[in-house]
């Protein structure tokens, strides 16, 4: 019996060691002991119970008690007193989290989908010329969307941490190839964590994942950069019907309309019947810009563009398919769909995305679909909204909808809830957006190094970062009611205009050094940059202050004007 007692001490010491360490290794590293967020180390603690060092416990517990029976301190855990208070330390975080998480069975439960690289005017609701997504749009005409959301950057990891955070990129850091979300920053699921849900993320892009910090606040967290987005659908939904009463909140991060544009033999063809083969990656897309587009045809960017269009469609059946079953099944649901950036095609001569912020990479779907009971219960209302929005207005939204706090500790939110929308009695004014990227620039719409957009409802400003050490004050206005394309840079036109909208944007307290004090890099492993390549996200950053000093510019680029503009 007094080897039963020492095994029981054993295991439970194995498991509140195991939980403790992750937990202060945890704490130390997000800094919650200056926060103050005691219940996510608690959290942590519990989450992590130490199964596989429990049962590796069980038979070393009984070798050493075999060979140091008559040593003091091992006969002291040869009690039941013993084994009792081991088992208390165990459980001490579940007790705890018992006392300070409140319950959320009665809240709802969120679902956010980001399909990665999908831009707005791709969706049949935002104005595609194919039909693209039928069960998208029919969903939207039922819930509430967004014909104006911006995203803050026109590439996914610094725009999926605006959303995760409610932070201009500015704030979270989280802006540049190789630097990770800080884990002193809060994010929406460690908020809907302290309020009680459950939390999970399913992630196919490879700078969403636990390397580069996104896992905070999630219970669990799967990546697979080879998942398609059935693959994750079907595991996302596995695990929300696992709830029981607990509310859950579950992330979906979809990559497959990201580039190379392979659609599957069931949708190759819909659109794209041209019989020409493309494939833009990683490297593709670096040897476009080198080449000054000499690397693809345009009949060939236009099978690209189709491709991707087919992507969009086999998204929208199984994210149709997912919603619509949801809404269905479950009175308790909201989901939202939205995107982190967009794609060009041409547009101002470029493939892919990041390196500049015009439209078609930065306006991006938003819609709301909510289960119906609890749609007339909130007394919310559908409807199709023109005004400007912003991505990081995301997150509030979602705390207000689940009456959940955002810790008081935290940066303070740059999001504003987009509840007062869902009442069409009320009339909304547009938000002003920023948009940011630290991309290089391209050889074919100019090589500018990071860039910096302010965009009102119909101006835009576009101005390279004033903080760079390569050249500055380069500067596009664009008139987005008369040239909704961005063609025309009317700057120099417009001096005066131009100044004011960069007063505005220092003013707004959104314009800060964020490159040159982005965050340090954390450690990838060859694997994953190797998937960072492929999809375009090794950018080299090194090089190109020489090529700055030119100014050369591809036939649809649009040249900037040099403006001194000071940020003292």
């Amino acid at each position: 019996m007094r080897k039963f007692y020492f095994v029981i001490c054993s295991i439970a010491l194995a498991s509140a060691v195991v939980g403790a360490l992750r937990a202060v290794i945890a704490m130390v590293d997000g800094n919650w002991m200056a926060t103050g967020d005691t219940e996510l180390l608690w959290l942590q603690w519990a989450d992590d119970v130490g199964l596989k060092r429990m049962m590796l416990s069980v038979p070393l517990a009984i070798f050493v008690s075999w060979v140091a029976r008559d040593v003091v301190l091992i006969k002291s855990f040869h009690n039941w007193r013993a084994a009792a208070t081991c088992c208390m330390l165990a459980f001490l975080p579940h007790l705890m989290v018992g006392a300070t998480v409140p319950s959320s069975s009665h809240q709802p439960t969120i679902v956010l989908i980001t399909l990665d690289s999908v831009r707005l005017d791709y969706l049949g609701w935002g104005g595609s010329d194919l039909p693209t997504s039928p069960k998208l749009d029919a969903l939207a005409a039922k819930g509430v969307r967004f014909t104006q959301n911006i995203s803050q950057s026109s590439w996914t990891k610094p725009s999926t941490a605006t959303l995760l955070t409610g932070l201009v990129p500015g704030k979270h850091h989280a802006n540049s190839r190789y630097g990770p979300l800080p884990n002193s920053q809060r994010t929406l699921a460690e908020a809907l964590l302290l309020s009680g849900y459950r939390t999970n993320c399913f992630s196919s892009n490879p700078n969403i994942t636990p390397t580069f910090g996104f896992k905070q606040g999630f219970s669990e967290m799967q990546h697979d950069v080879f998942a398609n987005a059935d693959v994750l659908i079907k595991n996302g939904k596995r695990w929300l019907e696992a709830g029981g009463e607990q509310a859950s909140f579950l992330y979906l991060h979809l990559n497959d309309a990201h580039y190379p544009y392979q659609p599957s033999a069931d949708y190759a063809g819909i659109f794209n019947n041209t019989d020409i083969e493309a494939t833009l990656d990683g490297p593709a897309e670096i040897e476009f810009r080198t080449s000054e587009g000499a690397s693809f045809s345009e009949l060939q960017v236009e099978s690209l563009r189709l491709s991707y269009a087919e992507e969009i469609r086999y998204l929208d059946d199984v994210v149709g398919d997912f919603v619509n079953d949801l809404l269905q099944t479950r009175d308790d649901v909201i989901i939202i769909v939205t995107a982190d950036h967009g794609e060009e095609f041409l547009e101002h001569g470029d493939l892919g995305h990041g390196h500049t912020v015009y439209d078609e990479l930065i306006r991006i779907p938003l819609q709301f679909n909510v289960s119906d009971s609890l749609m007339q219960q909130q007394q919310w209302l559908p409807g199709l909204h023109n005004q400007q929005v912003r991505q990081m207005d995301v997150l509030p939204t979602v705390l207000e909808m689940c009456g959940a706090e955002w810790p008081s500790t935290a940066v303070a939110l740059d999001g504003q809830s987009l509840l007062p929308f869902f009442d069409n009695a009320s009339v909304q004014s547009d938000r002003n957006a920023v948009s940011e990227t630290d991309s290089q620039g391209s050889a074919l719409s100019g090589l500018t190094g990071p860039l910096r957009g302010y965009r009102l409802p119909h101006t835009k400003l576009i101005v390279s970062d004033p903080w760079s050490l390569l050249p500055a004050n380069r500067v596009w206005l664009f008139d987005l009611q008369a040239d909704p394309r961005e063609m025309t840079n009317i700057a120099q036109l417009k001096l005066d205009l131009t100044s004011k909208l960069f007063d505005d944007y220092k003013g707004s307290g959104w314009l800060l050094p964020s490159f040159s004090n982005s965050s340090v890099a954390t450690t990838v492993s060859e694997e994953e940059k190797l998937a960072l390549a492929e999809l375009g996200y090794a950018e080299d950053l090194e090089g190109f202050a020489d090529d700055l000093q030119g100014s050369y510019f591809g036939p649809r680029a649009v040249p900037w004007i040099e403006i001194e503009l000071s940020v003292d």
